[in-house]
């Protein structure tokens, strides 16, 4: 790793950040108070994952520390609020909506209890847990954007779903190989992580643009 590599680590998480707004400012007047929860709690977990990380990167690049927690705490808090995220997307765009609707609110302190559990020491532990959970989130909240897509007659967004989560998807997999200082591989990972970013921020963008925030709900 290199401080510009580290600093660059920065710009998906910025991007995904920009998505994540644009996506609660157009639901959340279409979706139960349940819904829009696991959907905020997703978003922030997943955007203070990312930036723990690449502060992690940056400091330890810089030779200021390494707070190494910074960077054990990225599977599983990233993993846990893809979940939420997709859980919350797809409450919203499936089930019916409106008042009374809070859906599944177990799932916060049971999400809680396994990340305080693997977050101790051996942080590899149970790592395909959250592989799978993070999986699941990300397949979840593509599925739920492409289907409003599809509701706004927008196939171009669609595209951009579907090649966001077959880059997520690759990323994960490079990933896991521990590529290490190979520094080549690490930057082929971050442009995925920030070609996969793009895509879904377009895809998003497309339907802010089209009028998603207007309509009366997700169906």
């Amino acid at each position: 790793m290199t401080p510009i590599l580290a600093i660059v680590d920065y710009i998906p998480v910025i991007m995904f950040g920009v998505t994540g707004i644009i996506i609660m400012r157009d639901i959340y007047n279409k979706c139960s108070k349940g819904a829009f929860a696991l959907v905020s709690a997703g978003t922030i977990m997943v955007l203070w994952a990312g930036a723990y990380k690449a502060t992690w990167k940056l400091l330890y690049t810089l030779n200021v520390a390494d707070f190494f927690r910074m960077n054990q705490q990225f599977l599983p808090m990233q993993a846990a609020g893809f979940l939420l995220m997709g859980l919350g997307l797809m409450a919203a765009t499936f089930l019916k909506q409106g008042k009374g609707k809070q859906y599944s609110f177990l799932m916060l302190p049971m999400l809680a209890k396994v990340i305080a559990d693997e977050g101790g020491p051996e942080p590899q532990t149970g790592a395909m847990f959250f592989i799978v959970f993070m999986v699941l989130g990300l397949l979840g909240v593509c599925v739920a954007l492409s289907v409003i897509a599809a509701r706004m007659k927008k196939p171009i967004s669609i595209i951009f779903f579907v090649v966001s989560f077959i880059l997520l998807l690759a990323m994960g997999y490079l990933g896991s190989r521990e590529f290490g200082s190979d520094p080549i591989m690490n930057w082929v990972e971050e442009c995925i992580n920030i070609a996969a970013q793009i895509c879904l921020l377009a895809g998003v963008v497309i339907l802010d643009k089209s009028g998603l925030k207007e309509r009366e709900s997700l169906k």
